[in-house]
């Protein structure tokens, strides 16, 4: 956990040094000194800025957490405005809302996107308007400001690492995958196939399922699949805790969950703790997502101030900024619930 926060914390003054050298008066070799930079937006002096927030959709498991991360980053500036918006899970909807916002000259958009390739357009309209384009968890695959996620790759990578530790060798494994819209930027299932593949023996992978929706339902519908077409499953490797929890239950219905099952999830949601805490998943692998809010919240403010953005950089590039995940079992699991943002009050901790 503090080594979450201190990367995150690393990133903040990494981004505010940034800011910092742009106005930077110290002299030169010749005795002169160096002319500051006027921000474009200086919203250290009361200049307005105004910000917007599509997540994919209202009901985002993490949506209110990485909101209470904006917010917290901007608490001491009334100049600085944050609406958000639900756009149901709809990636039309997520467009056409981030027209609207096009048209109300909003200083940063930060997304969510439900589909990375269905956005490509209107995201370079809005980085030809001058606007901050910020991608949040899903990338998106148009160039834009930057992108702020937990580690996915490393996440599933580092899970198949610790795994092979309690696992039997050659554990026969599902993987109970993001669908194919999503795997560009939600690489878990990528980073466990790739430490398999380095270590022979560590694991057999049965099948790398593609889920239509990362849901508790559709991961009890994926597992109940596969645990009646394959025998002796020994690891479901869920990239989602929403999963995780679906392929639980569907263990214990097919009357299995004595049979030392390993069920790895991601994320860290409350549920999935929970579950940990109960025994009724092995583990998971964990995030706050306050720390994404946060962190692309001041990364978005340090942006507005220099008027940087994806266009003025020429789109060849942008920032990717992937804060770690920690792999948590019952071992740490009280140890992280007692320190998360994560609203743990329903399950009474």
């Amino acid at each position: 956990m503090k080594k979450i926060v201190s990367i995150c914390l690393v990133l903040v003054l990494c981004v505010a040094l940034m800011a910092g050298c742009s106005s930077d008066n110290s002299g030169n070799a010749a005795g002169n000194t160096t002319a500051k930079t006027a921000p474009a937006v200086d919203i250290n002096n009361g200049a307005e800025c105004k910000m917007a927030y599509i997540p994919m959709g209202a009901g985002q498991e993490d949506y209110p957490v990485i909101l209470k991360g904006m917010q917290e980053a901007i608490a001491l500036y009334p100049n600085v405005s944050l609406v958000t918006c639900d756009p149901g899970f709809n990636p039309t909807n997520q467009i056409d809302m981030m027209k609207e916002f096009i048209n109300q000259e909003v200083d940063v958009i930060f997304i969510n996107a439900m589909d990375g390739n269905a956005l490509n357009s209107t995201i370079a309209e809005a980085e030809e308007a001058g606007i901050v384009v910020m991608s949040i968890n899903n990338g998106v695959e148009g160039n834009h400001t930057a992108h702020i996620q937990n580690t996915t790759y490393d996440a599933g990578y580092e899970a198949a690492k610790f795994l092979s530790s309690v696992a039997p060798a050659g554990a026969k494994t599902v993987i109970l995958d993001v669908p194919a819209e999503l795997k560009a930027t939600c690489t878990m299932g990528q980073g466990f196939v790739a430490y398999t593949e380095e270590n022979a023996g560590s694991f057999e992978i049965l099948e790398e399922y593609a889920q239509s929706i990362t849901s508790i339902e559709v991961g009890y519908q994926a597992a109940s699949e596969v645990l009646a077409k394959y025998d002796d499953i020994d690891v479901l490797y869920c990239v989602n805790d929403n999963t995780a929890i679906g392929a639980a239950q569907a263990v214990a219905a097919a009357g299995l969950e004595n049979e030392g099952i390993i069920i790895w999830g991601y994320s860290g949601t409350p549920a999935a703790l929970d579950a940990i805490a109960q025994g009724k998943i092995y583990g998971t692998s964990y995030s706050d997502p306050f720390y994404e809010g946060y962190a692309a919240m001041v990364s978005a403010m340090n942006f507005v101030q220099l008027g940087i953005n994806g266009k003025s950089l020429g789109n060849e590039y942008y920032a990717n900024v992937y804060l770690p995940t920690l792999n948590v079992t019952a071992d740490n699991v009280y140890d992280i619930i007692s320190g998360t943002h994560w609203d743990m009050s329903d399950y009474n901790y």
